[in-house]
């Protein structure tokens, strides 16, 4: 006698930010297909709907804006999770930081009519990398506070610590303190603890943890994703700082997300062309040590006693001794010079490769209009109307790019 089909489930990873989540995310995507083929729908139609989604559900402001393109995006990944009758799985880390009604309304959609048990799944590493790694996270997002002020805050004021820390640390990777909030809408049992190890034992040890953890690990998948969220050494970091307050008031937001986070944090500084070695990760300062052990200690011991199932080791989440790296407020010109100079010349690469494909680009445009593709484009539109926004964009892309009306 056949065994019975397990009952479809629903399973949503929370965070933490900075625990391999970009890499889940990635992998989630580039195996949609075979996801939806084995019964398990990720219903997302972009790689970062997830984003606008959460945005949407958790009411957030974003970039200073309260009224984005987010607005009702959580409804249209509501929409594809109701249609569907099997298994759903999604992902993403501000979802962390939900309240309870939001985490209700989460849990009501997953479950929806198929009652899909749903299973709330929460990665986790040791606060001791957790601080810096978030330090260098924020300085790509505008903020120039030094580490040290940074993590004294959060070891001070914890919560109250200056906006956007205290909620954007504590709010969301306090992994006691998160699974807690989702345990008054989801069962105990039904909630996931996975630790990441201090020393990885294969490149896939996040995803099968991960997949043990949201009852994958039967799926075989293609686990070789493109580039994941590289985290800045201690002095990329610290010019990256330097630079970001140098900028203040002298570049707008926007580009300064696309050109010194897009480009020089995200693209140049962790570049495997880079002539300069990247240098060693940012590391907890010393004087914290002691107050970052005893606060893992009290997490690990709330966990135990929450009863949640934890899919790793739970001293994974203890700090390792005390580091004697440098810190980024020892760094002097001299460290920091051959860094700047390799940026610059990583730039300015980027930049050279952007002018190039702009004339393939340009040259591609000729060749069509030469074909007469401009006015046939224009006959088409003018018969149909409904193409008259290809019309607009092809017309638009010729004067960008140096090709006349």
């Amino acid at each position: 006698m056949l065994a019975p089909e397990p009952a479809p489930r629903a399973v949503v990873h929370v965070g933490a930010p900075k625990t391999g989540s970009t890499y889940l995310q990635a992998v989630l995507w580039r195996n949609r297909a075979a996801l939806r083929a084995a019964g398990v729908l990720y219903p997302l139609q972009r790689p970062a709907e997830h984003f606008h989604a959460t945005l949407d559900v958790r009411e957030m402001s974003w970039g200073g804006r309260a009224d984005g393109p987010w607005l009702g995006a959580w409804d249209q990944v509501a929409a594809r999770i109701e249609a569907w009758d099997g298994s759903v799985v999604i992902s993403n880390e501000l979802l962390g930081g939900a309240t309870p009604e939001q985490c209700r309304r989460v849990v009501d959609t997953l479950a929806g009519p198929a009652a899909r048990e749903v299973h709330v799944v929460f990665t986790a590493r040791d606060l001791a990398r957790q601080l810096p790694s978030d330090w260098q996270e924020q300085v790509k997002h505008r903020h120039d506070v030094t580490l040290s002020r940074f993590v004294g805050d959060l070891v001070r004021l914890g919560l109250d610590a200056p906006a956007p820390f205290g909620e954007l640390f504590w709010g969301l990777h306090d992994a006691a303190a998160v699974l807690g909030t989702w345990a008054a809408v989801v069962p105990v049992q039904q909630l996931h603890l996975v630790t990441l190890p201090h020393q990885r034992s294969g490149p896939n040890d996040l995803w099968e943890r991960f997949a043990r953890a949201a009852a994958l690990e039967r799926l075989d998948l293609d686990l070789e994703v493109g580039p994941r969220n590289e985290s800045l050494g201690v002095a990329e970091a610290e010019l990256l700082r330097l630079l970001t307050a140098h900028l203040r008031g002298r570049l707008a937001p926007r580009h300064y997300d696309d050109l010194v986070r897009g480009v020089l944090a995200e693209t140049v500084l962790v570049s495997p062309r880079r002539a300069v070695p990247a240098s060693e990760r940012p590391t907890l300062p010393p004087e914290y040590h002691d107050w970052v052990r005893c606060r893992s200690e009290q997490l690990v011991e709330a966990v135990k006693v929450a009863g949640y199932d934890v899919v790793g080791d739970l001293t994974d989440l203890l700090p390792a001794p005390a580091s004697t790296a440098r810190q980024p407020e020892q760094l002097r010109a001299d460290d920091l010079l051959p860094v700047a100079l390799d940026a610059l010349a990583g730039t300015l690469r980027h930049c050279a490769d952007v002018t190039e494909q702009a004339a393939r680009v340009r040259a591609e445009l000729d060749s069509w209009q030469r074909g007469g593709i401009t006015r046939r484009l224009v006959r088409y539109s003018d018969r149909h109307p409904w193409t008259m926004p290809l019309r607009h964009a092809f017309t638009r892309s010729r004067r960008l790019l140096g090709g006349g009306t």
